[in-house]
């Protein structure tokens, strides 16, 4: 049965050569899957009722969680290598554990989904973490590994970024988020604790969360003295609200644009139907004397 496992969740089943890299078109293939999907829930959805949202949110967040969850009874598996023609356990991806802003969105949106206060009060900036969080990891997949397109850790990190982008886009498409400016501390403050709970991750655990111990990149900058460690707990959580003030422009630029479009729509309608109301006299005053010429 192990042996199974191992062959199961291996990083290369055909050995074809082939990877998810930056901009490759395994890549390409994967973001179009994922926003033909949105697309395709937000059209499926759009004029559903608020009941029904809540259900596909539900079961979103549902299979987030299941997703994240069962991964780690697998890690033994994915991560395992050949040594002298035996297959070693790779044991738990410590990079999985709810420390990184992308992982730690997984618990949060649950709470927030499933309870009422936290729902009211803190479901606006948990969505759009939600939205440019799981984006940018998509956008640069750095981590996703040396397997296949195929292989399971390529499929199910797709799949679990995918979908929790997927659950904070379609919060705002469909509209049970309204971002509002005024409620964007809300957001700094969620990223406050995000960044504080990632550097007792790192100080208890010795790992690199949230990148507040090495920039994301990796280039060095820690590590070559460039700038200390401390640092990038300050810059982390203020490049990613920069990013949230992004999305509240985009969000109000789509409603201005959206309220000129309704606008031109109803300067045109009341045009058309005074048109039609002054033609249609006209055509039963003709109708009548035409009537009254063939009886005489």
């Amino acid at each position: 049965m192990r042996e199974l496992f191992f062959k199961l969740f291996e990083m290369s089943h055909f050995n074809t050569g082939i990877k998810v890299t930056a901009f490759s078109v395994p890549h390409i293939v994967y973001l179009l899957l994922i926003a033909g999907a949105i697309v395709g829930l937000y059209f499926a959805f759009r004029k559903s009722t608020d009941e029904k949202k809540k259900r596909l949110f539900d079961i979103m967040v549902i299979t987030l969680l299941v997703s994240y969850l069962s991964d780690f009874f697998v890690h033994e598996f994915v991560y395992a290598n050949e040594v002298g023609g035996v297959m070693v356990g790779g044991g738990l991806n410590m990079d999985k554990l709810p420390f990184h802003i992308c992982t730690v969105l997984c618990p949060i949106a649950v709470v927030v989904q499933f309870n009422g206060k936290a729902r009211k009060h803190f479901l606006e900036p948990v969505a759009l973490l939600a939205v440019l969080a799981p984006m940018m990891y998509l956008v640069y997949p750095a981590s996703i590994g040396s397997g296949e397109p195929w292989c399971y850790q390529a499929v199910q990190t797709m799949f679990y970024h995918g979908l929790l982008m997927a659950w904070g886009i379609l919060h705002i498409a469909l509209g049970a988020v309204k971002p509002n400016l005024k409620k964007s501390w809300k957001a700094a403050a969620l990223l406050v604790g995000i960044t504080l709970w990632a550097k007792l991750g790192n100080v208890l655990l010795e790992h690199n969360w949230f990148f507040l111990e090495e920039d994301a990149f990796y280039i060095g900058l820690v590590a070559n003295g460039i700038i200390p460690a401390w640092v990038l707990m300050i810059i982390n959580p203020i490049v990613f609200f920069a990013a949230v003030l992004g999305v509240y422009g985009v969000y109000y630029l789509v409603m201005w644009i959206k309220g000129k479009v309704k606008g031109k729509k109803e300067e045109v309608a009341p045009a058309e139907t005074a048109e039609e109301t002054v033609v249609a006299p006209t055509e039963v005053e003709e109708e009548a004397a035409a009537a009254e010429v063939k009886e005489a």
